[in-house]
C-alpha cells in the first residue's frame, strides 16, 4: 500500500513538516490511500469478519451436537 499526499495540503498542514505527521491529528487530512487500496483495506476486513463468524458457527454446531448426543 501507498499513502498519497493531499495536493494542495489542507490548511491544518502548511505549516507542518512530514515528520510531524506522526503526533498530528490532522494527518488523516494530508495522507490517504488510494481507491484500489482502499478497497484492498476494506475487502481485507471483511475477509478477517466472515472467517471469525465462521469460527463462531463451529463452536455453536459442536456445543448443538453435543447437546443433543446428551439427549440421545
Amino acid at each position: 500500500m501507498e499513502w498519497l499526499e493531499a495536493n494542495p495540503l489542507p490548511e491544518a498542514c502548511v505549516d507542518c513538516t512530514e515528520q510531524e505527521c506522526y503526533n498530528c491529528e490532522d494527518a488523516g487530512m494530508r495522507w490517504y490511500l488510494s481507491s484500489e487500496d482502499e478497497l484492498k483495506v476494506r475487502r481485507k476486513m471483511l475477509v478477517s469478519a466472515i472467517e471469525r463468524l465462521q469460527r463462531q458457527l463451529t463452536a455453536i454446531d459442536e456445543e448443538l451436537e453435543m447437546i443433543g448426543a446428551k439427549l440421545c
